[in-house]
């Protein structure tokens, strides 16, 4: 018999399919109608709105950030620029516990001046309900799929207070938190890092972690410790994990300064134990050797305890400015270490110029101290600047990556070369994570297979989230896809220029809309809000 033409919204023809399952590549062609994959096979007959002709190229599931940070940046740039144009076609957001909602109170106060002031932003919504209509109503570029943040959901219960939560104050965490899930929250992270979690105990975190357990979510946690503490971080949320049984994913998995990077066996033997047994855990990383985050985060932990106005007041006197300094040495013995941090954007426009430079030459550039500079840019209009720790191994980097448990996250939110989102020096995973893992860990370093390096981005982080229908290449899923070319396919961004984008993506697919051609965007946004359901 012969076959029957069909009509088809898009067809590829003779693409090199990846399909996300790891499996070996194969060539076929792929047709979609509406936001569907509607025929995968040789349909040499069918008819189409589109052909792409695709024999040079490799047809991917869109890729799936699991470590995303666009909560406030994607309504101000919902376009999604560095996301779309390096193949991002669904975002996991909330995490390292910062969620954009739900916040009220003090929290919304707060909030919304830093919203206002850093992107022109007017926050309107309190519950998590009310802000995904607002994302959706903005028609995002990508897919979204949200986690509720704890640091979020206790600052707003308890402010920045040290100590373990009141009865009250617990239950108040506890029910936010359930509502938020019964809303459609995929799960809950945490910062253990920050402020004011880094003041949470154990009771507190595994009460949590049983409610995300019920509504079968899971648990991203940015643990206590990536360096000193490392082990000890580890071993906490794997005893979390064993006592409530939650679905555990440890956010950026990585050994921070020299003197930690022999650790990584030993966490490798913790998790690998712990899954052996019968827990699900899971990690994320992105393929860079620097990290980024708040200037803040050299603090100890103290400075941050109660308001605001307390937090300033310590940065500013002199009896606590020279505390904060010995604490912070002891923390961080090595004299090179400020010479490793380099400020990446900084919001008090006097102090603009020492973007790029390390605290050690912004401290000569200033006739000041390191500390005294990094301190008063902290103080300086309340905003704490953003920077980048080059302080990573990369032997280590390929260990983690080749763990077949790791899955790729950017750690990073939208940013844009035009508009609020373009300023400052800022890491360059925001522009190049998922290009750099098939051109650098692929290409050149050949650490992973294209297969198994596509698994990662794709099939790995949709089951671990539980988003259905999505990171495969499978008759009845989404048409979310992604096609690039294999030896073209390249990173652009750097450290000292970081507003890049990719080379060698020819098409980036959104639930069957074209999203991006040739490195531009269409003017199709086609994202959706994701909710997890049971």
């Amino acid at each position: 018999m012969s076959e029957e033409p069909r009509g088809f919204d898009l067809l590829f023809k003779g693409a090199h399919i990846a399909d996300g399952t790891g499996g070996k590549v194969f060539q076929a062609d792929l047709a979609i109608k509406g936001d569907r994959i509607e025929e995968i096979g040789g349909l040499s007959a069918a008819q189409a709105q589109r052909i792409i002709p695709a024999h040079e190229f490799i047809l991917a599931p869109g890729f799936v950030d699991m470590h995303g940070h666009s909560d406030y940046q994607i309504l101000a740039r919902p376009e999604a620029d560095s996301k779309v144009l390096q193949g991002i076609t669904c975002e996991i957001a909330g995490n390292c516990g910062y969620s954009a909602a739900p916040v009220s109170g003090e929290l919304f106060k707060e909030r919304a001046e830093s919203c206002k002031k850093l992107l022109g932003l007017e926050i309107k919504f309190s519950t998590l309900d009310e802000y995904l209509e607002q994302v959706q109503s903005l028609k995002p570029g990508i897919n979204f799929a949200p986690l509720v943040g704890y640091n979020t959901l206790r600052a707003g219960a308890m402010g920045y207070k040290t100590g373990s939560p009141s009865r009250l104050e617990m239950k108040e965490i506890k029910v936010a938190l359930e509502q938020a899930l019964d809303q459609g929250a995929f799960g809950m992270s945490a910062g253990l890092a920050y402020a004011p979690a880094c003041y949470s105990k154990r009771d507190e975190l595994f009460s949590c972690a049983s409610s995300v357990t019920r509504a079968k979510g899971f648990f991203a946690c940015h643990i206590r410790s990536e360096g000193r503490g490392l082990i000890e971080a580890v071993q906490e949320m794997l005893d979390i994990a064993a006592g409530s049984g939650v679905s555990l994913e440890i956010s950026h998995l990585k050994t921070s300064e020299k003197e930690n990077w022999a650790k990584l066996d030993r966490v490798f033997e913790l998790i690998e134990s712990a899954q052996e047994s019968g827990l699900k855990v899971r990690a994320d990383r992105y393929p860079y050797l620097a990290a980024f985050t708040g200037l803040s985060s050299i603090l100890p932990e103290w400075v941050f305890a109660g308001t605001r106005d307390d937090y300033l007041s310590r940065l500013r006197e002199d009896a606590s400015r020279q505390k904060i300094k010995e604490d912070v040495e002891n923390l961080h013995p090595d004299p090179g270490y400020l010479g490793r941090v380099v400020l990446a954007e900084v919001f008090d426009p006097d102090m603009k110029h020492l973007e790029g430079m390390s605290i050690e030459q912004a401290a000569e550039e200033c006739g000041q101290s390191p500390m005294d500079v990094a301190l008063d840019l902290l103080a300086g209009d309340g905003e704490s600047p953003t920077a980048i720790y080059h302080t990573m191994s990369e032997q280590n980097l390929f260990r983690i990556l080749q763990k077949e448990w790791v899955m790729i996250g950017s750690d990073s939110a939208v940013r844009s070369r035009e508009g609020v989102l373009s300023k400052g020096k800022p890491h360059p995973r925001a522009f190049g994570t998922f290009p750099r893992i098939l051109a650098y860990a692929v290409r050149q370093k050949q650490i992973l297979s294209l297969e198994d390096a596509i698994k990662k981005m794709t099939s790995d982080p949709c089951h671990m989230a539980g988003i259905k229908d999505r990171g495969r290449i499978q008759k009845g899923f989404f048409a979310d896809l992604v096609l690039f070319d294999p030896e073209k396919i390249q990173d652009r961004a750097t450290y000292e220029d970081p507003h890049q984008f990719p080379e060698g993506i020819e098409m980036v697919v959104v639930n069957g809309k074209v999203a991006a051609e040739k490195g531009r965007l269409s003017s199709q946004r086609a994202g959706k809000i994701l909710r997890r359901s049971e």
